[in-house]
């Protein structure tokens, strides 16, 4: 590998993730762990058994015993899903916002992607397939914040080939691309049917992964999709709702919680802040307009 500057690897950055799910659970349903503190340590260790003779001084051969390997990094969102994964329990120890634990016997079997910048300002993606955590260290301090101090051991998943049984890691290429979105259920102009909660879908145009991360939707500041009722502009507001994120066909689907208004016009927006994981933003913010009949 020629020595160059585009080899060298980033690390962590704004669309840098770490995801855990349940074993063998795809990346769009796990679970984003949010920010971590001082990054992430991935640690290999093998041990050898050593060959050697009476009539050598020297190792003959070194045979492969083990090969140990660990994921260590700190959660700087103390939530207490976040706690309740670090101490290895199931969902069901989380009931609301009670977290309880303690007697449970059972191991939970993980999977973890880790996101980060890779050579060239690519992604790198390190896939571990089964993973356990197997301590968890948290300390409350005056003026200092809480962190959740995790590690987890790497076991070998005999589901998968020999030589990908621990992790799998893959670099893509260079993304400069913006991603682009438009409305397509109902189409720009459009309408959605007065009386019922019909959806309004948006559909995103990007050759890569888009950052499920930037996906938000509300009129906070961190928001990226929008709906608002626009009939009276000076009394204009945002549309309660949930959204939905597809991974497979790159839609955000949104629902209303009250039904369509007759006659009610409305304005979708999506901001800037809708990003790919190659870190592309959207070009400029989208707006387009449809209306209850």
């Amino acid at each position: 590998m020629a020595i160059t500057s585009a080899n060298i690897v980033v690390g962590l950055a704004e669309s840098a993730t770490v995801k855990i799910g349940t074993y063998g659970q795809v990346e769009g349903a796990a679970a984003d762990i949010g920010a971590t503190e001082g990054g992430v340590d991935i640690v290999v260790a093998r041990d050898y058994y050593q060959k050697t003779c009476d009539q050598s001084v020297g190792i003959l051969d070194l045979i492969k015993t083990l090969e140990d390997c660990k994921l260590k990094f700190s959660m700087a969102e103390a939530t207490l899903d976040n706690l309740r994964l670090a101490l290895d329990y199931p969902a069901g120890a989380l009931a609301g916002s009670v977290l309880s634990f303690g007697g449970d016997a059972t191991v939970n079997e993980l999977t973890i992607y880790v996101n980060v910048v890779g050579p060239s300002g690519g992604t790198r993606k390190y896939t571990f397939h089964k993973a356990v955590a197997l301590s968890c260290t948290h300390a409350y301090k005056k003026g200092d914040k809480t962190l959740y101090e995790v590690e987890f051991q790497i076991i070998n998943d005999t589901s998968k080939a020999a030589d990908v049984q621990l992790c799998y890691v893959e670099d893509s290429g260079v993304d400069v691309t913006a991603p682009t979105v438009a409305l397509t259920t109902p189409l720009d102009g459009g309408t959605v049917a007065q009386g019922t909660t019909d959806p309004v879908i948006w559909t995103i145009t990007e050759a890569g992964t888009v950052d499920e991360n930037s996906i938000r939707y509300g009129n906070d500041d961190d928001a990226t999709f929008m709906i608002i009722n626009t009939t009276v502009p000076a009394a204009a507001a945002l549309v309660a709702g949930t959204i939905v994120y597809s991974a497979v066909g790159k839609t955000v689907t949104f629902t209303p919680t009250v039904a369509w208004t007759n006659l009610d016009e409305f304005q979708a927006i999506v901001t800037t802040g809708l990003r790919d994981i190659a870190g592309n933003h959207l070009a400029a913010i989208k707006i387009e307009q449809f209306s209850a009949a």
